[in-house]
């Protein structure tokens, strides 16, 4: 069983790093996004305004714990507020490895700025909600089996590979 699961802000490279990691490996690369988009019939914009931010996170941990149980080799790009929602984080310690991608303030802002698809920044200045958002959810990702910075491929390579 090789389960493995980028977690992170919104905006650190946890899709582009998974997609990597697949491309590498013979692990399937699955988007917790795109599943939960696939599963709804409806985008996450159309979710979080149609619906509400609860009824999203009890989905997203839903979907998850399904693809938990149902995949066996995988490298899964959680959404940035995953870890942080319905005791995912310790399911995700309890069934494979988590990785935090410990990307700077600095660029995710830039990277966020450059794609407004993400509905928890549209409410207000981009730059405060990400300080806000890296300040109430570092807890979480610091109970990360590991850490990288910099969105170091190698790294997060190298974690897998010893893990496998």
């Amino acid at each position: 069983m090789k389960k493995f699961f980028l977690l992170g802000m919104p905006g650190s490279g946890k899709s582009t790093m998974a997609k990597y990691i697949s491309s590498v490996t013979k692990l399937k690369f699955v988007d917790l996004d795109d599943e939960i988009e696939k599963k709804e019939n409806r985008s996450i914009n159309e979710i979080f305004n149609h619906e509400n931010e609860n009824y999203f996170r009890n989905k997203e941990s839903e979907i998850l714990k399904t693809i938990i149980k149902k995949e066996n080799h995988f490298v899964l790009s959680t959404g940035g507020g995953t870890p942080c929602f319905k005791n995912n984080l310790e399911v995700m310690n309890e069934n494979g490895i988590s990785i935090f991608l410990n990307t700077s303030i600095s660029v995710l802002i830039e990277r966020i700025k450059r794609k407004d698809k993400r509905p928890l920044f549209k409410k207000g200045n981009t730059e405060e909600i990400v300080k806000k958002m890296f300040e109430d959810r570092i807890k979480f990702y610091s109970m990360s089996k590991y850490s990288v910075a910099n969105n170091n491929r190698e790294k997060v390579l190298s974690i897998i590979n010893s893990n496998t």
